[in-house]
């Protein structure tokens, strides 16, 4: 079948709204729609308690009778697991946590760009199969122009009527808000520790911060590797992405491998005891000085006021 002009993006919703990084992609697609003249579609799973096999069955399904050119996932548990799921169903490749997507007009298709060696290079990808699909992580395209309508060419899938391919399904959801903390990647908002954080318990202010602050809390590769934090608040090439509006860098060096997941935040406010970090160098506002000592002294005076 004759790829169709749409570029699919797969909306991702919790308690039925849809997560920031799917707007995102919405928003981008959109752009690109525009310039190649294409369509761009807001495709909603049968509900949001269908699993991850279900949604790759009903994908599959739609992608048989729809063609469409190119189905954009955000780069999370589920849109990881269901990305891999309908590529190795459809034997179809995948270009994932890319950069960027570039439209090209003379091909009528599109290179996707994603950073390699610890974000020193960035590797172009083109993808012969079709519909492509790529992956994105939150932050990689900024809402610069309001939140994309959702409803305009709305998709809903259907649900699969092959339950014996389904081997999982949703029994009950029980609220883990350990889990919730770590969804860094919405956060307008965070403080990061990184090695001079010195210990877990020398998180415990840097929590009290993030929460005064209506935040989060996040780590370098550094803290994790220490076992002061859980590898859901890593922060860099090898953690999340994030792009949030204030960044805290907490007794963090600033190595490329880090900078490359936090590079696009709005503010960021470096606190270290050595000048010459290169945090420094891409820190909007810095404080030379022991965090263990700034770091009380701002929650004493948010505290205050």
């Amino acid at each position: 079948m004759k790829n169709s002009n749409n570029i699919w993006v797969f909306i991702e919703t919790l308690n039925n709204q849809p997560k920031h990084v799917s707007l995102e992609l919405l928003a981008k697609a959109m752009e690109l729609a525009k310039e190649s003249g294409m369509t761009a579609v807001p495709v909603f799973a049968p509900s949001e308690s269908a699993s991850p096999e279900s949604i790759v069955s009903a994908l599959s399904a739609s992608i048989s009778e729809e063609a469409p050119a190119a189905i954009l996932f955000g780069f999370t548990s589920l849109g990881k697991e269901v990305s891999a799921g309908l590529t190795a169903s459809l034997n179809l490749g995948i270009a994932s946590d890319c950069s960027n997507i570039i439209y090209r007009s003379a091909e009528k298709d599109f290179l996707f760009i994603r950073p390699t060696f610890d974000g020193k290079l960035n590797a172009t990808i083109s993808l012969t199969t079709f519909p492509q699909i790529a992956s994105f992580s939150a932050g990689t395209f900024p809402l610069e122009n309001g939140v994309p309508d959702t409803e305009a060419n709305k998709k809903v899938l259907t649900s699969s009527d092959d339950t014996a391919s389904i081997r999982s399904k949703l029994i009950e959801i029980i609220e883990d808000s350990a889990l919730a903390d770590s969804n860094i990647e919405d956060a307008s908002i965070l403080v990061a520790g990184g090695r001079g954080v010195g210990s877990a318990e020398g998180f415990d202010s840097l929590r009290e911060l993030a929460r005064l602050l209506g935040g989060n809390i996040a780590a370098s590769r550094a803290a994790v590797e220490e076992g002061w934090i859980s590898k859901d608040y890593q922060v860099g090439a090898t953690g999340k992405t994030v792009a949030p509006k204030v960044y805290f860098a907490c007794g963090i060096s600033g190595a490329l491998p880090h900078v490359v997941g936090m590079k696009d935040s709005e503010i960021i406010i470096a606190i270290n005891t050595n000048a010459s970090e290169p945090i420094f160098d891409i820190a909007h506002y810095g404080i030379v000085g022991d965090l263990h000592k700034v770091i009380p002294e701002l929650i004493k005076i948010i505290k205050e006021r």
